[in-house]
C-alpha cells in the first residue's frame, strides 16, 4: 500500500479530524411544552474527479454529507455563495500556462459571490513554485506570482487559500460551513461554462460591461441580472439616485 508523505506519521502538525457527533434535536420549554427542532446536516456537492483525492472521505470524516456529482464550475460548492476550485501546485502553474485558470476564475466569479483558488502544497517539502514540482520551465516563481497578482487585481472578489495538506483543507471547509445553508444540488448541476445562475441568456451581455458593473460595491450576483437587464447604460446607471437604485434592483440595503 503507498502511503502519501502527509499521513506517514512525520509531521508535527496535529488537525482535529474527530469531531463528535451533535444532537440532531434540541429540547425547548414553550408553554409548558416542548418543542423539538431538528439540525440540519451540513452538505457539501464535489466533483466527481475529486474522489482521486483523499480530501472528500476526510470531509465525511469531519461528519459533512457529500453530494458526488459532475459539475461544470469549481471542485467544491460549500454553501450557495462559496465556490472553490482545488489546485496542486503542478495543476496550478499548468492552468497559468494554458490559460485555462483564468477561464476558471471567471466561471466562478460570474456564478458566486465567493469564490475561492484553493492551492495546496506538500508541507514535507520545501516550499516552492516550481523546482521539482514541473518538469516545464516556460515560468519561473517570479512569473507566478506576478500571474497571481494579475488574477486578484482582475477578480477583487476571488479568494486566494494556500493550504498545506488535505487535512487542513478539510478543517478549513469545516468552519467555512458553520451557520452556513447548504448549497442547492440542482442549481450547481444547471450551471455550465457558459451560462450564469440568473441569466441562462448571458450572451446577449457585453462581457466587459458585465464584468466591470459585478465589481461595483453593492453588486452581487443575485441583483447583477437586474442591473443589466433594467439598466439602460453604465451613465444611467451611475446617475440613478438611491432610491431609484433600490428600486431598480428591489432591495433598499443593496442600493446603499
Amino acid at each position: 500500500m503507498v502511503v502519501p508523505s502527509y499521513q506517514d506519521g512525520k509531521t508535527e502538525e496535529y488537525f482535529n479530524l474527530n469531531v463528535e457527533e451533535e444532537d440532531d434535536s434540541v429540547d425547548t420549554r414553550k408553554a409548558g411544552g416542548q418543542v423539538k427542532r431538528t439540525k440540519e446536516k451540513p452538505v457539501v456537492i464535489v466533483d466527481m474527479r475529486e474522489f482521486r483525492s483523499d480530501l472528500p472521505a476526510l470531509l465525511h470524516k469531519k461528519g459533512i454529507n457529500i453530494e458526488p456529482v459532475t459539475i461544470a464550475i469549481g471542485d467544491y460548492i460549500l454553501t450557495p455563495d462559496i465556490c472553490v476550485e482545488r489546485k496542486s501546485i503542478s495543476d496550478l502553474i499548468g492552468s497559468l500556462n494554458s490559460g485555462r485558470l483564468f477561464a476558471q476564475c471567471t466561471q466562478m466569479c460570474r456564478n458566486y459571490s465567493r469564490p475561492i483558488l484553493l492551492i495546496e502544497f506538500d508541507q514535507n517539502k520545501p516550499f516552492n513554485l516550481q523546482g521539482s514540482f514541473v518538469v516545464s520551465t516556460d515560468l519561473d516563481g517570479a512569473d507566478i506570482q506576478q500571474k497571481l497578482q494579475l488574477l486578484t487585481i482582475h477578480f477583487p472578489r476571488l479568494k486566494l487559500v494556500w493550504s498545506p495538506s488535505p487535512y487542513a483543507t478539510a478543517e478549513l471547509f469545516y468552519e467555512l460551513k458553520q451557520g452556513k445553508s447548504n448549497p442547492n444540488v440542482e442549481e450547481a448541476l444547471a450551471l455550465s461554462g457558459d451560462t450564469t445562475a440568473d441569466d441562462m441568456n448571458y450572451e446577449r451581455y457585453n462581457i466587459l460591461v458585465h464584468d466591470f458593473v459585478q465589481k461595483l460595491p453593492g453588486v452581487t450576483t443575485k441583483n447583477i441580472t437586474r442591473l443589466m437587464n433594467r439598466g439602460i447604460s453604465l451613465d444611467h446607471l451611475i446617475s440613478l439616485t438611491q432610491e431609484q437604485l433600490a428600486e431598480l434592483i428591489e432591495n433598499k440595503s443593496e442600493a446603499e
